[in-house]
C-alpha cells in the first residue's frame, strides 16, 4: 500500500509540473502575440509603407537603368561605358531608396547618411587622382572628343589612339612607341584631333634667298600644287609672301588634301619644291651673319 501511495504522489507532482509548464508556455505565447499585435498596431503601417517604398523604388531604379541604356545607345556612347554608367546610376538610386524606406519605418538614418558621407569623403581624398581619371574617362566615352584610330596631339605627345580605358588612354606614336596618358590630362588640357575632319590643310612656310626671284618661286609652288593629284583645286591653295626673315623671304602656302592623304602629299610636295627650286635657280637660304671689323690705328694699338 505504501508503494502505491508514493507512486500516486509522484504522478500528481509530475502532472502539476507539466501543467505549470504548459500554462507558462501558453501565457508567454499570448504575451508574445500581444506584443506583436501592439507593435503591428504601432508600426505596422509604417513597415508596410516602407516595404512599398522600397519595392516601388526598386522598380523605378530598374526602369531608369534601362532607360539610360537606351538613351546612351541612341547617342552612340561607347558600349564599354553604357553598362558601367547604368549600373552606377542603378546602385545610387537603390541607396537613396533604401534610406527613404528605413526612414519611413522609423530607423534613424541621419547617422547612416553621415557615415556614408564621411566614407565617401575619405575615399575621395585617398583616390583623388584616380577618381579624376575615372570621371574624365567617362566624359571621354560619352562626348567622344576622339575615338579609336584618330591621330591626336595632347599632353606634349602625339600618336594614334589605340584604346580608351576608364582610367587611361593608350596611344601609339609614329615610331610605334606605346604612350599611356591619364584621362584627366586629356580633359584638362588642349587636345588636337587631326582625324576629326575629312579634309586637312597642309601649312607650309618656304623661305627663299633675298637674291632669288620670289615671284618665280610663288609661280613654281602654284604649279606644283596644280599638278599634284591629291591637292584640291577648290578651294584654291593660298600662296603668298608672308614676311621678311633674317636670312630670306618667307612664302606661306596652304593647300587642302584629304585627311588620309596628308603625309604622302606633304612629303611629295616638299621634294618637288626642292627639285624645282634647284632647276630654276631659286636659292633656299641658310642662317648667316655679317661681321663688320673696324681697323684701328696700329700706333694706338
Amino acid at each position: 500500500m505504501i508503494n502505491y501511495f508514493n507512486l500516486a504522489a509522484v504522478t500528481e507532482k509530475v502532472t502539476e509540473a507539466v501543467t505549470d509548464e504548459v500554462q507558462t508556455a501558453v501565457e508567454e505565447s499570448f504575451n508574445l502575440m500581444k506584443t506583436l499585435k501592439e507593435l503591428f498596431l504601432a508600426y505596422g503601417m509604417d513597415i508596410i509603407i516602407g516595404i512599398m517604398i522600397f519595392l516601388v523604388g526598386l522598380y523605378i531604379a530598374r526602369y531608369v537603368r534601362n532607360l539610360s541604356k537606351r538613351i546612351m545607345r541612341k547617342s552612340n556612347v561607347d558600349p564599354s561605358a553604357i553598362g558601367f554608367i547604368s549600373q552606377i546610376l542603378y546602385f545610387l538610386l537603390l541607396i537613396i531608396v533604401a534610406i527613404a524606406a528605413l526612414g519611413r519605418i522609423g530607423v534613424p538614418t541621419n547617422s547612416f547618411v553621415a557615415a556614408i558621407g564621411a566614407l565617401g569623403l575619405a575615399i575621395g581624398l585617398a583616390l583623388q587622382n584616380n577618381l579624376s581619371n575615372f570621371a574624365s574617362g567617362i566624359l571621354i566615352l560619352i562626348f567622344k572628343p576622339f575615338k579609336v584610330g584618330d591621330f591626336i596631339e595632347a599632353a606634349g605627345v602625339s600618336g594614334s589612339v589605340n584604346e580608351i580605358q576608364i582610367m587611361n588612354t593608350i596611344l601609339y606614336s609614329v615610331d610605334n612607341r606605346k604612350i599611356i596618358i591619364p584621362n584627366s590630362k586629356l580633359t584638362s588640357e588642349n587636345v588636337v584631333n587631326f582625324s576629326s575632319a575629312i579634309d586637312r590643310k597642309i601649312q607650309l612656310m618656304i623661305e627663299v634667298d633675298y637674291n632669288s626671284d620670289y615671284k618665280k618661286a610663288i609661280e613654281l609652288i602654284k604649279a606644283i600644287f596644280k599638278e599634284d593629284p591629291d591637292i584640291y583645286d577648290e578651294p584654291e591653295p593660298t600662296v603668298a609672301l608672308r614676311e621678311f626673315g633674317e636670312s630670306g623671304i618667307k612664302i606661306f602656302a596652304l593647300p587642302s588634301v584629304k585627311n588620309e592623304n596628308y603625309w604622302n602629299a606633304y612629303y611629295r610636295i616638299m621634294q618637288r619644291i626642292k627639285d624645282d627650286f634647284d632647276a630654276n635657280g631659286i636659292q633656299i637660304p641658310y642662317p648667316h651673319r655679317m661681321l663688320y671689323m673696324k681697323h684701328l690705328d696700329s700706333d694706338k694699338n
